[in-house]
């Protein structure tokens, strides 16, 4: 049986399956919750249906699937202003910063078509009208609304989070938005250490003279212009450091979300605490796993040198 198959099949994760949040999820559902779909319940969230196919399904691929065209904010109201972008991966509850966007070329993705309004709920609320009071995998892309969102999610639900991925803004793209260095200053008052930053951005150009560019100078301009740093996609896995409030299945789900990212060494952390606290035999198995998945990464590596020194023999 496939190691992840059989940590899923522990009854503790069959009476509380793994619940996975995305808010802002235009686009298709996170790559890496593929291999663990069949075993998990998605909720999913967005206020433009352009690229969102608003559904409730079980099967598909997952046990259960809620995408549910929503607009999500901190603080509820009868009606929020909505803004709809050229993209609708731009569309935010905050109005685009048009000053600040633009020295940028990708600028017009966030021009704002038409701004419309919607009833807000709170993601608490949200949950809560669908029978979920617990988060185990928290993805978000807002748009400048990420960490007010989380912020207000009651103590008892968000420091039990496993694993947490925001992305924040690093230039001014919007009005009043939520930046990096805010996200990163409160969550290192939290339960949880930073896995992963992947940073991303555009050129910066004003978009009159991108138009100015001729075609081979605009299809290639990735290759001469240096892409500036924009925006950051932020991973935080949970310390699992309180014991008083995590529990069996929260170790195993650990354990397999450590491994999904390829923190081998924490989930051999997590392993050997599971067994210490829990005493069960299937800690040990896993323990054995990632000890086996660190040795892959060292063969791989002596493999790979050897091949450079009998290639230069």
């Amino acid at each position: 049986m496939n190691i992840i198959n059989k940590v899923f099949s522990h009854q503790s994760l069959i009476d509380k399956p793994p619940i996975l949040i995305d808010l802002g999820a235009s686009g298709e559902i996170h790559k890496k919750w593929k291999v663990i779909a069949k075993h998990s319940i998605c909720v999913a969230f967005d206020a433009d249906t352009r690229d969102f196919k608003p559904i409730i399904t079980e099967g598909d691929g997952w046990k259960k699937l809620y995408s549910l065209n929503r607009l999500v904010l901190a603080k509820e109201d009868k009606m929020s202003d909505f803004y709809l972008t050229k993209s609708p991966h731009c569309s935010s509850a905050l109005q685009p910063d048009n000053e600040a966007l633009k020295p940028w070329i990708f600028s017009y993705l966030f021009k704002v078509e038409r701004s419309i309004q919607l009833p807000s709920l709170s993601l608490s609320t949200s949950l809560s009208e669908i029978g979920i009071d617990y988060i185990d995998w928290y993805k978000t892309d807002t748009q400048g609304t990420d960490l007010r969102i989380f912020d207000s999610l009651p103590d008892e639900i968000k420091n039990k989070v496993i694993v947490a991925e925001f992305e924040p803004g690093i230039i001014d793209a919007y009005l009043g938005e939520d930046k990096l260095n805010e996200l990163m200053i409160y969550m290192d008052k939290k339960p949880f250490w930073v896995t992963n930053m992947f940073i991303k951005g555009s050129q910066r150009m004003e978009q009159s003279d991108y138009e100015s560019l001729n075609y081979f100078q605009k299809r290639w301009i990735s290759l001469f212009l240096r892409t500036a740093p924009g925006w950051c996609e932020i991973s935080y896995l949970n310390k699992m450091a309180n014991d008083n409030t995590m529990r069996l299945r929260d170790y195993l789900l650990a354990w397999v979300f450590a491994t999904i990212e390829g923190e081998h060494g924490f989930a051999l952390s997590i392993s050997k605490r599971g067994y210490h606290y829990f005493s069960d035999d299937l800690f040990l198995i896993l323990e054995r796993e990632s000890r086996k998945r660190l040795s892959y990464g060292y063969h791989k590596i002596v493999f790979s040198a050897l091949k450079r020194i009998f290639r230069k023999n």
